[in-house]
């Protein structure tokens, strides 16, 4: 409970929206979560004690249940720190952090040092005061008839807590919301228990018969640009080849470059962060109603790569969604006679991008370690993990120099990731701090000169004139409101959770696109099928988003996942969901009802395809 309240303290914002009676009713339900967790992770240790009287095995159990226990609180208190980065819990994600290994270390024993000497210092205490008490000998053992009775009464309690209902189906975490906010969910769940309870592999995707799902989800994306062409696959629609000119695409991914941030893209009042951003989208195409389809860069990138959102309990691609057949970016472009390109700010096998990038098509690919230090450091400030953005940029432009026209490439920044490292103090323009959100504010300076140097640069090439450039986030990066950002003088407005999705996207090339501001709804799922509509490409692909040049596509959604919920924005609002219940939406009762009939759809629609492989022929 004290840690919950800690999570309370340290993101307040995120709280707001629940009375005192919400509140109390969550932390009512976070009792039962507790509970929930402690009973089933003790009741094998509970009734060993009962029977185990040697001193020596007596020892060995408490403390191996004692090792269980202190993984609990440090899992619990890690989730706390992790919920600045995504503001939800752990979830089954964490199985999938060993690919972030480096960054994880380096944030131990870098920024969040006293919190790994703090929680080695309470274990150990923790171990040592279990090993003092139960290597006492016992005084007097129950046994005989007591013995049994006292065995029934603790198996009905032990039955009682694991279950915490009394009838009916046991407590899940869908259950944990005491009322229909996510907020409420967020405040009463723990992270320990989202990740053991989302490590199930029961599907969840039953939420419409699959045949009902697939005809909703084809009359949604409907248009005669792109039509459906297999009963069998019957997602998969055919882009014919247009006679245009196949221009050159580079897409930059820019590391939680969330848009209520970024200058030009925030409905608060604008920071001066990213004035070269600003610049770029006042003179590209620059869609401000744009949203990622997930809360992690991998789901990006999956999103990207494929154009599909990843159903709750799937694996991401290189982890095992690939098992199902895909339409590939990078495949596309080279079957229509692209060069391919990938890479990335953080070290080669950082998010397995180096496997998904070749998965999905890219011939050549470089990570932290291909690159080069060109940057101008201050003394001490070489780069630590990864490399910063303008030594992978500097390279990008030297790697694009040499590919064979038409090309395609892809980079993924990582300054804006924290620890927020800069190269050089004259980026602090806020107080720095590895951590808060002024340490965010100066990595958004740094990285927004990064590309400023790199744009003109490349400005300067013969092929820019034949290229249109990408650029977007990987996800966002919320606390648009916390705190530290209201003292920067932003205005105190209601803030819904889906503006964390938000994210900016610009298609940039002055000498093709007039400027213009475009508010059609999209997101990363739509930027694949848009390349291979703007470029004329030939291609049978299968994509849970349309061209986002597209005027026929019939209705608009962008389908996201965060992590035990999943959810629907249309041009009506949006809605998220838990697997039972509606927990968060904007939009009339008419509105609602019609998005949830829709994420219904499309989610077992694109689950049930996928895990029968009927996805992608």
């Amino acid at each position: 409970m004290a840690i919950r309240l800690s999570l309370y303290n340290f993101y307040p914002a995120d709280f707001s929206d629940l009375t005192n009676r919400e509140f109390y009713a969550s932390l009512l339900m976070g009792f039962r979560v507790d509970m929930i967790t402690l009973f089933t992770f003790s009741s094998l240790f509970v009734l060993a004690l009962l029977f185990v009287q040697n001193t020596k095995y007596r020892v060995i159990i408490a403390l191996i249940w004692a090792l269980i226990l202190n993984a609990i609180f440090v899992l619990c208190f890690s989730d706390v720190l992790y919920y600045d980065y995504i503001h939800r819990h752990m979830s089954s994600e964490i199985f999938n952090l060993g690919d972030d290994g480096d960054i994880i270390v380096g944030m131990a024993v870098g920024s969040m040092l006293p919190f790994t000497l703090g929680a080695i210092f309470l274990s150990t205490l923790f171990l040592y005061t279990i090993y003092k008490v139960f290597s006492q000998k016992l005084e007097s053992f129950i046994s005989g008839r007591m013995l049994i009775i006292l065995t029934i009464i603790t198996i009905l309690a032990l039955f009682l807590g694991i279950r915490n209902n009394f009838t009916g189906k046991s407590f899940g975490s869908s259950d944990a919301y005491a009322v229909n906010k996510v907020s409420s969910g967020n405040l009463a769940l723990n992270g320990f228990f989202t990740i053991y309870r989302t490590a199930k592999t029961s599907s969840k995707h039953t939420l419409a018969k699959l045949d009902d799902a697939v005809k909703i989800t084809q009359e949604a994306m409907q248009t005669h640009n792109a039509p459906f062409i297999n009963k069998e696959y019957p997602l998969l629609r055919s882009y014919a080849k247009k006679e245009t000119p196949k221009y050159n695409i580079v897409i930059v991914l820019l590391e939680s470059f969330g848009a209520e941030h970024v200058d030009g893209f925030t409905h608060y009042k604008e920071l001066g962060v990213t004035p070269y951003f600003k610049k770029l989208s006042n003179e590209g195409l620059k869609f401000t109603n744009f949203y990622s389809n997930g809360y992690r860069s991998i789901f990006g990138i999956t999103s990207l790569f494929t154009g599909i959102t990843i159903p709750t309990g799937f694996e991401y691609l290189g982890k095992g969604l690939e098992l199902s057949n895909l339409s590939y970016l990078g495949d596309v472009a080279k079957k229509n006679g692209y060069s391919t390109l990938s890479m990335q700010a953080a070290n080669n096998r950082s998010y397995r991008v180096d496997a998904v990038s070749h998965l999905a098509g890219f011939d050549d690919y470089y990570g932290a370690e291909d690159m080069p230090n060109v940057e101008a450091c201050d003394e001490g400030r070489a780069p630590l993990t990864g490399t910063y953005d303008f030594n992978m940029l500097d390279f990008y432009h030297k790697k694009l120099n040499a590919m064979k026209e038409p090309f395609l490439g892809f980079a993924f920044t990582d300054s804006t990731h924290s620890d927020f490292y800069l190269p050089s103090k004259k980026f602090e323009r806020f107080p720095h701090d590895l951590q808060n959100y002024n340490g965010a504010l100066n990595a958004y300076i740094y990285a927004d000169n990064a590309i400023e140097r790199f744009m003109e640069s490349v400005k300067k090439e013969p092929w820019f004139e034949r290229t249109i450039f990408v650029f977007t986030s990987d996800h966002g990066s919320g606390d648009a409101l916390n705190e530290i950002a209201k003292s920067h003088g932003r205005e105190n407005k209601p803030l819904t959770s889906i503006e964390h999705f938000r994210i900016p996207l610009i298609i940039y090339a002055p000498k093709i696109f007039k400027h213009e501001e475009i508010t059609t709804l999209g997101s990363h799922n739509d930027i694949f099928p848009t390349l291979v509509d703007m470029l004329g490409l030939e291609a049978n692909i299968t994509t849970m988003g349309s061209s986002l040049f597209d005027k026929n596509v019939h209705e608009r959604f962008t389908y996201f996942f965060a992590g035990d919920l999943i959810g629907l924005v249309t041009n009506d609002g949006y809605i998220k969901y838990n697997f039972k219940e509606i927990v968060e939406h904007v939009g009339n009762k008419e509105s609602v009802e019609k998005m949830k009939k829709l994420l219904f759809a499309v989610d077992t629609a694109e689950a049930g395809l996928l895990e029968k492989n009927r996805w992608a022929k």
